[in-house]
């Protein structure tokens, strides 16, 4: 062999030029090796960075192969080796050219790609944002600690209690347990109530919330009383996986609400008698705010209702001259919060009525005075049941005296009449019966009059017997004024005396006839006596004579008439219908007194 190559060039540079394209092959395929195991361990790169990774190798592989061929042909190559060679290059200029195509659309994409810096200011950024995320982290932490140590001192001092169940309703966590709600740790059984229990299937069932009242039993056999509310819990797959249940204990606010309604049962059944004995009494209360409008009215005075009064003032209601008394009043009771007391004279409904008045502040739970309240005693019965005593007070006494004259006049004729003093005190005392009996009729009518009827028989009753086979009465319902009847009462006395000792009830077969009617505004009165001793006219005038014909005529404005006739004495007294008094008793005709 020559010591020179072809192209005369030394061979040592031959081998010094092959040397280096083995190195350079070498290095190609470390770098190839090391790219293949760079992609193997970094399988979170993208499609687009692998591909050309693997290009990349490709190339680099190729390139080697290159390099080889000129390592292991130091000398010229002729034939099929150097074919093979040209082979090589050409598919190293493919491969690069197709690398270049490839890569070259990517060089934007690639540009794109953070560099060192970048990531490193990147890897600063982040672990600044770790370091504050940790820090607000710790702080959220720290603030759900502190919410729910707010959440279970809150709960600790409430009646409340939370507790969670899974779909067997057994117990998996609770907080605060009350009476009747106890905890023996996870998967331990419900409280025995069944209500409780049927809420919670019900919840799991529908996934729908659910509230009610439950009874539990506590220890000591006390019986405890929950508002429960029922919330269905999921698993993170959105499964329903149990119930979250808030408990309220109620017990002792159901045990002040059956007080409360004791109580006001207690305070309707007070009210209702108090309406009961305002309604039955002449006591009226009313209520006025600050500004004195009537806001409440119980039992209004007679002829008023409550709406006369409600949402109006004094001034709307009373009269100018009516408020001068009362309109002070009240400013003084809401001034000053004192009570007052007059007694006033008011007009409602047109009629003048008297009250006993009692004002009183109405005081609100501070103290302050926000209205009055008045109670008023209706006395105007009382006055006028005392002016009409006075009135009967002062006729009592004008009959008084009148009657006093009319006993000391039939005293007197007595007395000069009366042969002896027996004979006096007898005809005297029969008369002041007579006199009584009236007095007596009068009194039970209370002084409204007496019927006819009545007077004869309540007069003969002193000397005969109303009722006997002798004596018939008939006649319409008629009443006497008072002094027409007193007037007759002595008349029919003296008839009935005379009838007695000298007249028809003097013998066993004499009768009386008493009959009475009224016709042209006059009242015409018959005493027929009929079958009895012959009658006589008496040769003197005796008392009860004198007492028909010169007082009880005069005494009624009418007239009276005695005829002896042999029959049978017949007295006739007419008088005016004026001394009457009217009646609601119908008409007619009395039967015979038996």
């Amino acid at each position: 062999m020559n010591d020179s190559l072809a192209g005369g060039q030394p061979a040592i540079w031959h081998w010094i030029g092959a040397a280096s394209s083995a190195v350079s092959a070498l290095a190609c395929l470390i770098v190839a090796a090391a790219a293949v195991s760079f992609l193997r361990h970094r399988a979170d790169l993208g499609p687009v960075a692998r591909r050309l990774g693997f290009l990349l190798v490709a190339f680099l592989v190729v390139v080697a192969l290159t390099h080889l061929t000129q390592a292991f042909a130091p000398w010229p190559l002729a034939g099929r080796g150097e074919a093979a060679a040209t082979l090589v290059r050409a598919v190293t200029a493919v491969v690069s050219l197709g690398a270049v195509l490839l890569v070259w659309p990517q060089l934007p994409r690639l540009l794109d790609l953070p560099s060192p810096r970048d990531l490193a200011r990147s890897n600063a950024a982040l672990a600044q944002a770790n370091v504050s995320l940790e820090t607000t982290i710790a702080w959220r932490t720290h603030e759900l600690r502190q919410a729910n140590e707010r959440f279970e001192t809150a709960l600790s001092r409430a009646h409340i209690s939370v507790f969670t169940q899974d779909r067997a309703l057994r117990f998996t966590w609770i907080h605060n347990p009350r009476p009747g709600l106890t905890f023996e740790g996870p998967g331990t059984a419900p409280p025995p109530s069944e209500a409780a229990a049927g809420m919670a299937r019900a919840v799991i069932e529908t996934g729908e919330a659910a509230s009610g009242p439950i009874s539990v039993m506590a220890p000591g056999a006390d019986v405890r009383y929950y508002d429960l509310l029922v919330t269905p819990t999921r698993d993170p797959a959105g499964r329903i996986d149990g119930v979250l249940c808030t408990a309220l204990d109620v017990t002792e606010r159901r045990l002040f609400d059956v007080r409360l309604a004791a109580m006001a049962g207690q305070v309707a059944g007070a009210y209702h008698r108090f309406e009961l004995a305002l309604e039955n009494s002449q006591i009226s209360v009313f209520e006025q705010g600050r500004d004195l409008r009537y806001s409440f009215v119980h039992n209004p005075p007679p002829g008023t209702v409550a709406a006369d009064f409600l949402d109006r003032t004094d001034a709307e209601v009373f009269a100018a001259a009516e408020l001068r008394r009362l309109g002070p009043a009240k400013q003084r009771v809401l001034d000053m919060n004192v009570r007052e007391a007059l007694e006033l004279e008011l007009t409602l409904a047109g009629d003048v009525r008297f009250f006993d008045t009692r004002l009183e502040p109405k005081v609100d739970s501070d103290g302050q005075v926000t209205g009055v309240i008045s109670t008023l005693v209706d006395l105007t019965e009382r006055q006028r049941n005392a002016k009409q005593m006075r009135l009967v007070m002062r006729e009592l006494t004008h009959r008084s005296k009148n009657l006093l004259a009319v006993v000391q006049a039939m005293a007197r004729k007595t007395a000069s009449l009366a042969p002896d003093v027996d004979t006096f005190v007898r005809d005297f005392s029969s008369r002041l019966r007579a006199i009584a009996a009236s007095h007596d009729l009068l009194v039970a009518e209370s002084w409204s009059g007496a019927a006819i009827r009545d007077l004869l028989v309540a007069t003969l009753s002193q000397t005969v017997d109303p009722a006997g086979p002798g004596l018939r009465i008939e006649g319409p319902p008629l009443t006497l004024s008072p002094d027409a009847a007193q007037t007759l009462g002595l008349a029919f006395h003296e008839l009935a005396i005379n009838a007695v000792r000298h007249g028809a009830l003097s013998s066993t077969t004499g009768t009386v006839s008493v009959r009475w009617v009224r016709a042209d505004g006059m009242v015409r009165l018959e005493w027929r006596e009929a079958d009895g001793p012959a009658v006589a006219v008496p040769v003197r005038s005796g008392f009860g004579r004198l007492l028909l014909e010169r007082l009880v005529g005069a005494s009624l404005g009418g007239e009276v008439s005695l005829e002896f006739r042999p029959e049978g004495l017949l007295c006739i007294l007419t008088f005016p219908e004026g001394r009457l008094v009217e009646t609601d008793a119908a008409l007619g005709v009395s039967t015979a007194a038996k």
